[in-house]
């Protein structure tokens, strides 16, 4: 079977374009934290946000096409390669969707007095996925996935499998995520926001903070094992039944989910050298993941982080975001702390690392635990 090979990566963050960027920031302890300033909302003063600097792009449909250009320039350049060689490659996007780009579309003509329509127009999700595909000259398969939180991991997964059974020799990952009016409200009226921003696994945490980004993933089938570069070792998702928008309490969803990835992947538990936890800040969410880890791990749970304090909850871009973003942490040569635990809650009964500390060589897994149980594991070896 055929290895999958992470050829290349591409992140445009709150930090600014460039996974070099956001993982010396991260590296540094410095958050990606940024005022409101997109549009306005009651509790503007209550919260916390990561903002990309929109200033190169436009407004709506074509800024968010721009925004993923951006991405995937950054993912080619590293690979070698030009948009000539995306033309029989596959295509797999991951987002909530795209009403960010309504919305910043509606929000602009308002503004121009161009007499936006009483609604903003909606498309399927998969609509600005096939115009990225015709733009970029792209003629492989083209998928878009909306899985909540876990959408570019599902993603990921996807284009792995189009890898493995010989679909496609490429595939193109994209996850991408824009702050919404809606998708705010909406967590606020649910009480998720925390004021204070992401406090994963920490005594005091309170709830979420939304960030937007966009990230590419360049993923290349590779004939034989390679002794080097990142790998795709394997990766599993499920949903959890327990409640419509609720965890199963005891993890056991979670811890399910984790265990058929390590198979999928032919992973020993105690082979996993790094976690990177979902950790939205949530006070169920966290409970549910601290049992599922030490239901699988007992007392030799591998060291764990958690990044959405600095880069923002990406809803269905985070797969693809975190995952560029902490490679880019583990080849600068250092795991980010968990930023914004500053007391780890007893009750959990497990701790994330507080301290920066070097990176070596191993299997990472990355694990998205998103909104009404859709949850997905995948695990890669770095190095």
């Amino acid at each position: 079977m055929p290895v999958v090979r992470l050829r290349g990566l591409g992140l445009v963050s709150a930090y600014g374009p460039g996974v070099d960027r956001a993982a010396a920031g991260m590296i540094a302890g410095r958050t990606a934290i940024t005022p409101l300033t997109l549009f306005t909302v009651p509790f503007q003063d209550g919260i916390q946000v990561n903002q990309l600097d929109h200033t190169p792009y436009p407004p709506g449909e074509a800024g968010a096409l721009a925004l993923l250009g951006t991405a995937v320039r950054e993912a080619l350049t590293e690979a070698g390669l030009t948009t000539e060689d995306l033309r029989d490659t596959a295509l797999v996007v991951g987002t909530s969707g795209f009403l960010f780009a309504a919305e910043a579309e509606y929000r602009h003509r308002q503004a121009q007095q161009d007499h936006p329509p009483a609604r903003p127009a909606l498309r399927a999700p998969g609509y600005l996925t096939q115009e990225f595909a015709a733009q970029m000259g792209m003629q492989g398969p083209v998928m878009t996935l909306s899985t909540a939180c876990s959408s570019s991991a599902n993603a990921l997964l996807v284009a792995g499998g189009f890898l493995r059974r010989g679909d496609a020799r490429r595939a193109l990952v994209i996850g991408v995520e824009g702050l919404s009016a809606v998708t705010l409200n909406g967590f606020q009226s649910l009480m998720l926001l925390d004021p204070e921003g992401c406090r994963p696994f920490d005594a005091e945490r309170r709830g979420m903070q939304l960030g937007e980004a966009a990230a590419a993933v360049l993923l290349e089938a590779e004939p034989d094992p390679i002794a080097y570069g990142d790998v795709l070792l394997g990766g599993a998702n499920l949903c959890d039944i327990h409640h419509v928008t609720s965890a199963s309490p005891d993890g056991s969803a979670m811890r399910a989910v984790m265990e058929m990835a390590l198979a999928d992947a032919d992973v020993d538990p105690d082979q996993v050298t790094l976690i990177k936890a979902h950790g939205t800040g949530s006070p169920d969410n966290d409970m549910a993941e601290a049992a599922a880890m030490r239901a699988l791990w007992g007392e030799s749970l591998p060291p764990f982080t958690a990044i959405k304090r600095y880069l923002g909850h990406t809803l269905g871009a985070c797969g693809a975001v975190e995952l560029a973003a902490l490679l880019g942490c583990l080849r600068a040569g250092a795991i980010p702390p968990a930023s914004g635990c500053q007391r780890p809650d007893p009750e959990l009964r497990i701790a994330p690392l507080r301290a920066s500390h070097p990176a070596q060589p191993g299997v990472v897994m990355f694990n998205y635990f998103g909104f009404g149980g859709n949850y997905a594991s995948f695990l890669i070896r770095h190095g």
